[in-house]
């Protein structure tokens, strides 16, 4: 993950045609955002909740048949895991952000967490267990066909609890986003979210301005990756979820629209679906129910696959979190000068109709995340992938 487009990187160690797309990128960013893509160093972090493990990569000219023995034309290792990844991309656009999972003693663990340090993502809160193994992900990348295929072998590394959770500073975060993995656990997680919510909604209304001008709602997200019905469940108490094909594909739907529709039904009230589908590019619902869609940016010539879907959950997060941090700001601004500063975006009437398909009695504050917003995101998400997969190395 050394080398995915940084919006801020220097561009004389990018190849030509990724700096024209960095400056279209990042001349497009700014324009919807209003604002530069660096973050300062006191901002409110994104802390991603999930896996770091060990990648170990073949690069082969095509997959091989089984017990046939043949060379691989490239070999790598490096730091992977869905929240670890997500962690670096945020890193290198400019977000703020921290890495919360379980680490290990063991010597593996001293490279993951050493490029952790190297991509300047935080990871001091992360409880750390004796003598057990790096959980590690053999990808078989092929040339010929351009498919990936990982074998993951977890050597019973135990999960994040509740406890470890509850030992954080939730007034640190903006955002906090979950891998679908752990679910009992992630579930009071994301409750205990929804209770610290809850008591800076009770000091808004009892006009507790210290408070305020301190915290805001946290966001919380939620990757629904893996073709596991159980996470539905989480869907009642997240914001923003990002559903995978593989997870859509496995509930029976054939594509975006379908998805979206479906799985709505599940999430609470105003919450924000984006759906993801490869080539496709991908599609999104706004808190209001409004279909937003972006084509896939394909490079000319794919040189490797692996990671592009924790990049697109990356840039989207990553854009979504300056919106929000944008808009509270200029919410913080005199009555008469909000209303120009928000334009008309904001002034038009949210129409978000209670869920009461769900238990959670919460809507989601996603008041920032307008039509244009969402379009914008998805699209820097599908931009930002496409140019991953002309980037060897996992990032």
């Amino acid at each position: 993950m050394n080398a995915i487009l940084s919006i801020e990187s220097e561009k004389r160690n990018v190849p030509c045609a990724l700096s024209i797309i960095i400056d279209m990128i990042s001349s497009f960013y700014e324009k919807i955002i209003g604002t530069s893509s660096t973050v300062g160093s006191n901002q409110q972090k994104i802390l991603c909740v999930g896996l770091t493990c060990l990648d170990i990569v073949q690069t082969c000219k095509q997959y091989p048949e089984e017990d046939s023995d043949q060379r691989s034309v490239d070999y790598r290792w490096q730091r992977g895991g869905n929240a670890s990844n997500t962690c670096t991309v945020l890193s290198q656009l400019g977000s703020s952000c921290e890495f919360f999972g379980t680490l290990s003693t063991e010597e593996h663990f001293s490279f993951l967490q050493n490029d952790m340090r190297k991509c300047n993502i935080d990871f001091s809160h992360c409880p750390m267990v004796d003598k057990i193994g790096c959980p590690t992900s053999t990808v078989i990348l092929s040339l010929s066909s351009g498919s990936r295929t990982i074998l993951h072998h977890n050597p019973n590394l135990p999960e994040l609890t509740l406890k470890h959770f509850e030992q954080l500073h939730l007034g640190d975060y903006s955002w906090i986003h979950f891998e679908g993995r752990n679910l009992n656990e992630v579930l009071s997680m994301m409750q205990c979210v929804e209770n610290y919510n809850n008591m800076l909604n009770y000091s808004q209304d009892n006009d507790s301005k210290e408070i305020n001008k301190k915290h805001v709602p946290i966001t919380v997200s939620v990757e629904l990756e893996h073709p596991k019905q159980e996470l539905l469940d989480l869907l009642a108490y997240v914001d923003v979820a990002f559903i995978s094909k593989e997870f859509a594909q496995s509930r029976g739907y054939d594509n975006m629209s379908e998805t979206l529709k479906n799985i709505s039904e599940d999430a609470k009230s105003g919450a924000t679906l984006i759906c993801a589908w490869a080539d496709r590019g991908a599609m999104a619902k706004t808190p209001d129910n409004i279909i937003v869609q972006s084509p896939a940016f394909p490079p000319q010539k794919v040189v490797d696959t692996l990671g592009a879907g924790d990049t697109f959950n990356a840039a989207v997060l990553h854009f979504l979190n300056k919106a929000k941090v944008k808009f509270i700001e200029k919410r913080k601004l005199e009555p008469n000068e909000m209303n120009s500063a928000l334009g008309e975006d904001l002034k038009v009437k949210r129409n978000i109709r209670k869920n009461y398909n769900i238990e959670s009695i919460e809507c989601s504050h996603t008041e920032f995340i307008t039509q244009n917003i969402l379009q914008a995101a998805v699209t820097f998400g599908c931009q930002v992938a496409g140019t991953k997969a002309v980037i060897k190395g996992s990032y």
